[in-house]
């Protein structure tokens, strides 16, 4: 089972192929081939051609794959577009099911690896959206090491962050990029892992248990999640939306 994972919702362009039991083909071995680099705002636009070089080196085709899974947002406006698109368009081409993955899910699981976190721990994902404001969620480690998102994804001013009512480890760049006016949720996490962002390994790993708890769509529901209302706003309405 093949999973094609694609993460553009950032600076970071991030394209992933993953099998941990084998091929079909029993003689194939279990492989995660990846590919993650920071791009700059233009990340996104290597996503397609990264895609056809992996598929290619592993001699994979679209028939060879179970289902593609895809970074929805929310994050940057086109990139998660691009994203989306790459996933429609490939699924449709191989009718393949599509699996939808919330980014800061998977940020949270890049924290749960890189800070070790075990069964019970509480996250906190707070990451930079721009405009003086960060998208933020909470998180409990389940007993497979994987995140369950404890109610639902906030955009809000970073100062305005809810902070967690248990011990709690802060995940994501809104530490380092507000550091004055996260200063108490920075001083009250046990642990901070500013760097992590979406990665498509945490998208694959996140697809599969997806597609096990059968929550795949067709390519034509796959879609982005915003969050923000208006992606642009202007000066006026940005002033009114903080008094």
């Amino acid at each position: 089972m093949t999973i094609l994972a694609i993460d553009t919702s950032t600076q970071w362009c991030s394209v992933a192929l993953v099998n941990p039991q084998g091929g079909r083909d029993s003689s194939r071995a279990p492989f995660s081939m990846v590919r993650h680099e920071n791009l700059g705002p233009e990340s996104s636009q290597h996503a397609l051609d990264w895609v056809e070089a992996l598929l290619g080196e592993a001699n994979i085709f679209f028939k060879d794959l179970e289902a593609i899974a895809v970074g929805i947002g929310p994050g940057a406006f086109t990139g998660i577009r691009i994203g989306v698109g790459i996933g429609q368009g490939m699924a449709l081409g191989g009718y393949l099911p599509c699996l939808p993955i919330v980014c800061l899910d998977a940020i949270a699981l890049e924290g749960i690896d890189s800070l070790k976190l075990q069964k019970g721990d509480h996250v906190l994902v707070a990451v930079d959206a721009r405009m003086s404001e960060v998208y933020w969620a909470q998180y409990q480690v389940e007993a497979n090491g994987l995140p369950e998102r404890l109610g639902d994804i906030h955009l809000s001013a970073p100062d305005s962050v809810d902070m967690p009512e248990k011990d709690f480890y802060l995940v994501g760049n809104a530490a380092t990029a507000y550091p004055e006016k996260m200063q108490a949720h920075i001083a009250k996490a046990k642990k901070i892992d500013a760097d992590a962002v979406p990665h498509a390994r945490s998208i694959a790993r996140l697809g599969f248990d997806a597609l096990e708890k059968g929550l795949q769509v067709s390519a034509e529901d796959l879609q982005p999640i915003y969050i923000r209302d208006k992606v642009a706003q202007t000066i006026v309405e940005r002033t009114q939306a903080k008094t």
